[in-house]
């Protein structure tokens, strides 16, 4: 009787632990406005497909959900991303053991990683749920091989495939940490499996020319070495997988032989995903989200070890102090106009992130509208174009004249104008006559109040058929 009252206290404890995630994520989803990369991803969400120019379609799939729940708000773009921030969380309780629930609660606000991947609309997260889902299932695979866990991991990592290209990283690291799955004849059905499901996307990858693999392996014009790439990467992920809590790890990984087949699974997604990165940074620059998946791995692997080396006591003392400076970050992020008073930096607008999520709605977009005077707008740049797309409820074209193709390269939303219909063209350059308006984030916005497409044609040396074409 006793134990069963000690157990129901336990699931009251988890449950409200859960509980917290979620509701502190919901409340500060909507204290600031969509990201560039947000606003582009509901974009997406506006043109189902099986496929988009930069990435596979579920983080289309979650904004469409979340907004057809809630509607046109931050909110609703949001709400699908901290559902499976939450059910990450919740599985890493599942797979550590009930009795870590308070040490893994802990260790998850301790990483900024971990703490702040229900809070953005990116395909992160949902590779991040269904990474954590299929370790949680090949757990069960590796001791016990049947029917069941052979098709549950084969949607599971169909469904990491459909979030992010990554996630076929995760597979050949698992496969290298433990080759023996190759013997198994339920492997190459699951494999078979995931290539039937995964069909539609690579068909549609077919009927636009591979566009997605072109894009990664080739397309992206600032690959060049930089030494910053590297040291930003490095210094990055202690800081987001938490400056105590990577050299504790550093330390526990020293001290331990990781001998079972899981835990050597779990290593070497931690750490092959980390050297892969690190790799890319020599030719290009890695963004501080991407190795979420690893900060999970890291969790499930390395909190039951500080319960074996006695070290909870200790380890709860010392993260009071990097906790407490997440979690001052986080009620920050409940008044986002706050962040100013930290982070600006006039010299360097570049630095000034803060700026990209607020004083849209309200002073940008409408000192855009104003300069613009009734006119029809466009945008180069398909940041700008998406944003301007979800504050003001239209549908505003991206020409990439002078930036990357995107979404908007398949979509042609130009094709609406004719050659000589007047428009107001948004650009970041300024090599006509435009008006400027400071952003305060990376590129200034340089309005070209009254123009036309064949005139922007003419001014960057192309033909009208080619701005249409969406293309450079």
């Amino acid at each position: 009787m006793h134990s069963e009252i000690e157990l129901k206290g336990l699931h009251l404890k988890i449950i409200v632990a859960v509980v917290i995630v979620f509701v502190l994520n919901a409340i500060q989803s909507v204290t600031f406005e969509l990201s560039y990369d947000e606003a582009y991803y509901w974009i997406y969400s506006q043109y189902l497909a099986w496929g988009y120019f930069d990435h596979p379609p579920m983080v289309a799939l979650f904004i469409k959900i979340g907004t057809l729940l809630f509607g046109h708000n931050e909110f609703g773009v949001r709400f699908m991303f901290n559902l499976a921030s939450l059910g990450s969380f919740y599985l890493i309780l599942k797979m550590t053991g009930k009795k870590y629930w308070a040490l893994v609660l802990l260790t998850f606000f301790m990483m900024p990683l971990l703490s702040f991947s229900g809070l953005l609309a990116l395909p992160d997260t949902p590779l991040l749920f269904f990474t954590t889902l299929f370790f949680y299932y090949l757990q069960k695979y590796i001791d016990e091989d049947n029917v069941t866990t052979a098709l549950l991991i084969s949607l599971t990592i169909a469904a990491m495939f459909y979030s992010k290209y990554h996630g076929l990283l995760i597979i050949l690291l698992t496969i290298m940490a433990y080759p023996k799955l190759l013997k198994r004849k339920s492997f190459y059905a699951i494999a078979l499996g995931v290539v039937l499901l995964y069909l539609p996307h690579m068909y549609w990858q077919y009927t636009h020319d591979f566009v997605s693999f072109k894009f990664h392996l080739t397309g992206r014009t600032e690959k060049h070495f930089d030494l910053m790439n590297i040291i930003n990467f490095v210094t990055g992920q202690i800081v987001l997988l938490g400056v105590f809590n990577f050299f504790l790890f550093l330390y526990l990984f020293y001290k331990n032989k990781f001998k079972q087949p899981f835990q050597r699974i779990l290593l070497a997604n931690s750490l092959g995903f980390l050297l892969f990165l690190l790799l890319m940074s020599f030719r290009n620059q890695i963004e501080a989200n991407w190795s979420v998946t690893v900060a999970a791995s890291f969790v499930i692997l390395f909190v039951p070890l500080i319960f074996r080396e006695n070290m909870k006591r200790p380890y709860i003392v010392l993260s009071f102090l990097p906790l407490g400076l997440i979690l001052a970050c986080r009620i920050i992020l409940f008044s986002p106009e706050s962040f100013e008073v930290y982070f600006d930096n006039p010299d360097d607008p570049d630095e000034n992130r803060i700026n990209e999520i607020i004083e849209w709605k309200n002073q940008k977009i409408p000192e855009v509208l104003l300069e613009c005077e009734g006119r029809p707008v466009v945008a180069d740049s398909y940041q700008v174009a998406a944003k301007l797309s979800f504050y003001l409820g239209l549908e505003i074209p991206a020409l990439h004249l002078d930036s990357r193709e995107s979404q908007y390269s398949i979509l042609k939303l130009q094709k609406k104008f004719s050659a000589s219909d007047r428009i107001c063209f948004l650009t970041s350059e300024d090599d006509m006559t435009s008006v400027k308006i400071e952003t305060n984030f990376k590129d200034p916005i340089f309005v070209v109040k009254n123009t036309s497409l064949a005139e922007l044609a003419s001014y960057h040396g192309l033909s009208y058929e080619k701005v249409i074409r969406s293309s450079k």
